[in-house]
């Protein structure tokens, strides 16, 4: 079996980003998985570190997966403004 390089396509704050990222990478065939990095906790007199999770994909589909994820990506970002104008919105009715 010959070994796989895999590439860091994105880096993400979230686990469900992460998850959706890796779903539609793998829906369009490509080898992905996410690792989660960073950490939650801190000691005492240090500043908390943030959690972050990479998503990774094949190198050889890495300009596949690029396109990918800022399309995803922007898909999110736009969930999220409608999910907020709603929320507004319901808020205010």
């Amino acid at each position: 079996m010959t070994p796989r390089n895999f590439s860091v396509v994105s880096q993400v704050a979230d686990p469900l980003t992460a998850e959706r990222l890796v779903a539609v990478l793998q829906a369009a065939k490509l080898d992905a998985f996410s690792r989660a990095g960073g950490a939650a906790s801190s000691d005492a007199l240090g500043a908390v570190a943030s959690a972050f999770f990479d998503i990774l994909v094949a190198t050889e589909a890495l300009e596949e997966a690029q396109r990918l994820v800022r399309e995803e990506l922007a898909a999110v970002e736009r969930d999220a403004e409608a999910n907020a104008r709603a929320a507004e919105e319901e808020s205010q009715g």
